[in-house]
């Protein structure tokens, strides 16, 4: 049987294992799935369940993975910075190390998720690779910072060898060459001639 004092430290043990709330700046707002908010559920319904049986085991899982092969839409992954360019005063462009010659395999209208921490504040922001769809070996992002952006403080620290955690893919809307023919194509018709 547990004294008062055994059981107030083993309250306060999982306490301290309770998932933390984000914030609302902490989405991205471009309709992730899951989002956030979602992961946060799934994981405070966890803790629920393992607090209730008293087995701490239940909470065990990956929370980041280095050396990525796949990327995963509900796991941040760490990825290494090979490099970061200062293209203009507020903009970077950043390469992002893929393990061996893997490829990102996101397609065009797609983002991922970059996870970062200014101030003891988590943030999340959703970024756009613009990197050709078959480059080997890294993926880059273009990256505007804004002098007040909680973001862009966290990008302006970066250097090579640094780590970024990011997840996704994320977004529905894929681009196909010539795949809509709908009303509109048949409004174009070539200007005609002018002559002066």
């Amino acid at each position: 049987m547990m004294d008062q004092g055994e059981e107030g430290d083993e309250e306060e043990a999982w306490l301290q294992l309770r998932p933390v709330e984000p914030l609302p700046l902490q989405c991205c707002g471009s309709g992730c799935s899951p989002c956030v908010f979602d992961i946060y559920q799934r994981d405070l319904a966890r803790w629920e369940a393992a607090r209730a049986s008293k087995d701490r085991s239940l909470l065990s899982r990956e929370e980041t993975q280095s050396c990525p092969s796949k990327l995963s839409p509900e796991t941040f992954l760490a990825f290494l910075i090979s490099a970061v360019d200062r293209l203009t005063e507020d903009t970077y462009l950043v390469r992002f190390a893929l393990p061996g010659n893997s490829q990102l395999g996101l397609r065009p209208g797609q983002h991922l998720i970059l996870r970062g921490t200014v101030d003891d504040l988590e943030i999340q922001r959703a970024y756009t690779p613009i990197s050709p769809a078959n480059a080997e070996g890294y993926f880059e992002v273009l990256i505007k910072c804004y002098q007040t952006g909680l973001m862009s403080r966290y990008v302006k620290s970066w250097k090579a060898g640094d780590t970024a955690f990011w997840r996704g893919p994320f977004g529905g809307f894929f681009y196909k060459p010539n795949q809509f023919h709908g009303p509109f194509t048949r409004l174009w018709r070539p200007l005609p001639k002018y002559t002066l």
